[in-house]
């Protein structure tokens, strides 16, 4: 009869693990947009991209950099080693819906006369807490979403890197053209001089027209040491990404020409939800944060344990001599000075700023890709008066020549319209980065 009742209450018990207090969850109200500020040459689709960006881009050497990156990234390897940590505390927090098995043993040796006695001794014991109220269950369950919550962030920070990775390497090749344009520049700034000064020895021109010319000879050679300033510490930069020394690093070789600016397609704004992971991060982690709810609740009700000992001992040669016992015992707060219930509005308090935190979360997400969009469509605004500006300064260029070769003009009138035109080229590389940044930008910030 007995026995009977102790199944029955193991049985109950059991029964009564499948509780669980936590709040069902629900996702946080937030007023989608009915969609994106329209801009020229992006389309829409239903589907977030499933390429990766930076292959849209077309360039087999930047696919070979980002595999680099990808694999050897140091913040990247951290971020894996922070998702070991934590899927281990998950398995910590799921150890106890299982039993508890220990055991031990000795041995000892004791002298009596007229003979030597040894005993040996085993224990093994078997405990377990029932879930009455789910609270053990709460805890695995938040643990396993902080898991989550790591794991999305490394893929939040895979994007920064990729991105970042992107950014500068298409800044170098910008800075390779824009060097070799200033080094054109410089030339002919220093052929004006020479002109100039030999003009001045003649007497047809003041020592103020010297003077101005070498002012800009210097304009010139400083810009100069400004860009390759910029590609040394970009390429520096570039080489952080790649887990890599700089001075290992084998600088790009393609040409800016080399990559090609996609075309961009919208997704809905409620695809974000799912498409980023910052966004999905702090969603874990509001889920998380529920799961405690749970736990908390628990803690203010009964908890059951049950526990079988086992010993046996016995001399050597001896007959052995074994014990079992089975006990179960029931913990029930009465006064706790108001430790749990701190404990819970204090847990609900964290539950109600992650529930804040996820919604600005989105809202920052939709920022942005206004944000790129406005980008997107300057930069390309940009672009097309860039080129205008090159055609009419290389037919400026082309008359020019003509007229000199011609005999109409000197030499200065020529090297004056040249210096324009590789103004404009310059702009035009700088403005033809920008696009790719700004392409970059965009993808980031819908997530892909």
């Amino acid at each position: 009869m007995k026995n009977l009742r102790l199944k029955s209450a193991i049985a109950l018990s059991f029964a009564l693990s499948a509780c669980s207090l936590a709040p069902q969850y629900q996702r946080p109200q937030i007023a989608m947009p009915a969609g994106w500020t329209k801009v020229a040459g992006v389309g829409a689709s239903d589907q977030p991209a499933i390429t990766p960006f930076w292959q849209e881009l077309g360039s087999d050497e930047l696919n070979n950099v980002m595999k680099i990156a990808l694999a050897q990234n140091l913040d990247l390897e951290a971020a894996l080693h922070r998702i070991d940590q934590a899927r281990a505390q998950s398995k910590i927090a799921g150890s106890s819906l299982f039993p508890q098995i220990e055991a031990s043993g000795g041995a000892s040796r004791s002298f009596q006369d007229p003979r030597n006695v040894s005993t040996a001794r085993g224990t093994g014991s078997i405990s377990y807490e029932v879930d009455l109220w789910g609270r053990n269950r709460s805890n695995r369950t938040a643990a396993n979403y902080r898991a989550e919550a790591t794991a999305f962030d490394r893929d939040a920070l895979e994007l920064v890197v990729t991105s970042d990775t992107a950014d500068f390497y298409s800044q170098v090749l910008s800075l390779n053209e824009r060097i070799r344009i200033a080094e054109n520049n410089l030339k002919n700034a220093e052929e004006v001089l020479r002109i100039i000064e030999a003009r001045y020895k003649a007497g047809s021109v003041s020592g103020l027209e010297v003077s101005q010319q070498r002012v800009a000879v210097n304009s010139f050679r400083a810009s100069l040491a400004s860009l390759n300033q910029q590609r040394s510490t970009t390429l520096n930069a570039l080489a952080i990404l790649l887990g890599q020394a700089p001075q290992n690093l084998q600088a790009p070789r393609d040409t800016l020409a080399s990559l090609k600016i996609p075309d961009v397609n919208l997704t809905p704004p409620a695809t974000l939800l799912t498409a980023r992971p910052d966004i999905e991060r702090a969603e874990a982690t509001l889920r998380a944060a529920n799961a405690d709810i749970g736990a908390a609740r628990a803690a203010f009700f009964p908890s059951l344990n049950f526990g079988l000992d086992a010993s046996i001992a016995a001399g050597f040669g001896g007959p052995a001599a074994t014990a079992v016992s089975l006990a179960s015992s029931a913990l029930a707060p009465i006064f706790t000075g108001g430790r749990l219930t701190g404990n819970l509005e204090d847990i609900t308090a964290r539950q109600k700023e992650s529930a804040a935190q996820y919604q600005k979360t989105v809202l920052v997400a939709f920022q942005e890709v206004e944000d790129a969009l406005a980008a997107y469509k300057n930069v390309n605004e940009q672009a097309v008066i860039a080129r205008e500006s090159v055609k009419e300064s290389q037919a400026a260029y082309d008359i020019a020549k003509a007229r000199f070769d011609a005999g109409a003009i000197d030499y200065l009138n020529l090297l004056v319209t040249q210096r324009s035109l590789y103004e404009e080229q310059d702009n035009q590389i700088a403005v033809y980065q920008d696009q790719i940044a700004a392409f970059v930008q965009l993808r980031k910030a819908l997530g892909a």
